[in-house]
């Protein structure tokens, strides 16, 4: 009766299956089931039966039933469809068994007899397994749950963006346990800007050497802006130009980061531990954590935001105070150099007076008059001394609009050094001009500029008494935004700069010159005219008897050549 019966079911499995896929139409039940993979469930089942019925065995039906189970739950079928499809084949095969014995009521009752507890066995394995699968899938799902509300509250701590991006690689490797992770930020013209990974120790991370250009896969990732799963990348044809000090990687999975409606960039992980591949699940947990990551990154670029706009209101706020002060000395030096100008020219027109009389009337041979004649010249010099620092305070009050053309740098600075060669020279010390990258050009007053540099050349070869280098370097140099500057370092080896001098060396009036040898008001009228130019000046020092370098930074004319 046995061989009988599995005969007739062998042979009648495509009229049993077309049955079978009609009721489940009838009834609704192909939810999540294409008409291929019905069949190929309906193959299985029946296989499973079969098996069951001539062996006694039950491991291929719970082998269906678990597969079944992972399956179904994965895509949130419950379990009216799941155990409803199973029971629609129950009627159909008992109304191909009644169809097939119905002149013979005893072999239909055998026949009966054998199916039926076979068939209610895997109704009964099936339910089990549908049932252990959702209790596993709930558990997984509070674990993911608890893990991406851990998740948030870590990104969320994080303020510094470079901090949030290495976070978010760290944090998907452990939640995806994944071996290798990695954070690709786009610069929009199809490349990667910034390239954050996790896994990878700092001695492979230099013999694997630049950044990837964004080709292969990740390539393919940033172009099409969607999530892709591969199982083994060493047999994907679109996964070449991996470095050859990469580590291997099989398993790989990357999702798209969406920040502000763009592409911000893409998450990669590779290497899947415990497991061939990662899962549709960990596909759908990675574009979890990506969109939680757009709302860091959001948060991050936020804050940076606030935090350069709060600097660059301290900053305006200190430089509009300087300025008021600045002008404030600035009228009050106009109003005393005014007012010394009349005294030095009566006490220099009285000593020259002197002088000339003395010599008129022949006192040579008076005692003493040796020293008169010294007395009468020291006074000259003295006078002469005031003088220039009274045409300092005019110069510092002064505010004159600079006469802007666009000019040579290298010739400006050039013409500056001539000034001073000489008295380098004599005092046996070295100027170094060193070329200037070709078109320096700038827009700017000539004189003005002069001026600034004559000031610096001056300070310098104060600071280095007694023999010693000014070396004069330029470089071009271009930021983040786009704009292109000149940077141009007047650097010398003398006595240095204390730290606690170096926060006071713009101020007006401040020196660390002995008496007599300066004003203070270089470096002050240097920064005003340098700011009058929207440019910047810097003064680094590494201590007292370390040297000195003043870096002058001024934008580049558009249009100038850019030497890296």
């Amino acid at each position: 009766m046995v061989s009988d019966l599995l005969e007739r079911l062998r042979q009648e499995q495509g009229a049993i299956c077309r049955a079978w896929m009609a009721a489940m139409t009838g009834r609704g039940l192909f939810k999540g089931l294409s008409p291929q993979e019905a069949e190929l469930e309906f193959a299985a089942i029946h296989d499973a039966l079969v098996e069951c019925a001539e062996t006694g065995r039950y491991q291929s039906a719970q082998a269906y039933a678990q597969d079944m189970a992972e399956r179904d739950v994965f895509r949130g079928i419950g379990a009216k469809h799941v155990i409803g499809r199973l029971l629609v084949l129950h009627d159909v095969l008992g109304r191909f068994l009644q169809a097939s014995y119905r002149r013979r009521p005893e072999e239909l009752e055998q026949a009966l007899d054998l199916y039926e507890p076979v068939m209610n066995r895997m109704l009964t394995i099936v339910a089990m397994a549908f049932i252990q699968e959702r209790e596993l899938a709930v558990g997984h799902g509070r674990e993911q749950l608890s893990a991406l509300v851990e998740a948030g509250m870590i990104l969320t701590a994080e303020r510094s963006l470079t901090s949030v991006l290495q976070r978010i690689v760290e944090v998907a490797c452990r939640l995806l346990q994944a071996r290798y992770g990695a954070l690709g930020v786009l610069n929009g013209k199809g490349g990667l800007e910034q390239f954050v990974t996790t896994g990878v120790d700092e001695e492979t991370r230099t013999r694997i050497g630049a950044l990837p250009a964004g080709k292969g896969i990740l390539g393919l990732l940033a172009r099409e802006g969607k999530p892709l799963r591969i199982r083994d990348v060493t047999q994907d044809p679109r996964a070449h130009g991996v470095p050859p000090h990469h580590p291997v990687m099989h398993s790989f999975l990357g999702v798209p980061i969406i920040s502000k409606g763009k592409l911000f960039g893409n998450l990669y992980l590779t290497e899947k531990q415990g497991a061939d591949q990662f899962s549709k699940d960990d596909e759908k947990l990675a574009v979890t954590l990506a969109a939680q990551a757009a709302v860091a990154i959001e948060n991050a670029s936020l804050y940076e935001e606030v935090r350069r706009s709060y600097e660059e209101l301290k900053r305006s706020q200190r430089l509009l105070v300087r300025q008021e002060k600045l002008a404030s000395l600035g009228r009050l030096a106009a109003g005393l150099a005014h007012e010394l100008n009349n005294p030095l020219s009566s006490v220099a027109g009285f000593a020259e007076a002197l002088q000339r009389r003395a010599m008129e009337a022949g006192m040579a041979s008076v005692p003493g008059s040796a020293e008169i004649q010294e007395y009468l010249t020291l006074i000259q010099e003295e006078v002469s001394r005031a003088a220039t620092i009274v045409r300092r305070l005019l110069d510092y009050a002064r505010q004159r609009e600079p006469a802007f053309g666009v000019l040579n740098l290298r010739e400006v600075v050039a013409k500056a050094v001539s000034f001073v060669e000489r008295q380098a020279r004599l005092a046996n010390q070295r100027i170094v001009l060193e070329p200037f990258p070709q078109k320096s050009l700038v827009r700017a007053d000539a004189q003005m500029l002069q001026q600034v540099f004559l000031n610096l050349l001056t300070n310098a070869l104060d600071a280095i008494e007694g023999g010693g280098e000014i070396r004069i370097s330029a470089g071009h140099r271009r930021e983040g935004d786009g704009h292109a500057w000149l940077d141009v370092m007047v650097a010398d080896t003398g006595t240095g700069i204390s730290p606690e001098d170096l926060l006071k060396v713009f101020d007006p009036f401040f020196t660390t010159k002995g008496v007599g040898k300066g004003t203070g008001l270089g470096l002050a009228i240097c920064q005003s005219i340098v700011e009058q130019h929207r440019g910047t000046i810097e003064v680094q020092s590494e201590g007292v008897g370390k040297g000195a370098a003043v870096t002058v930074s001024l934008p580049l004319v558009q249009g100038s050549q850019f030497v890296k």
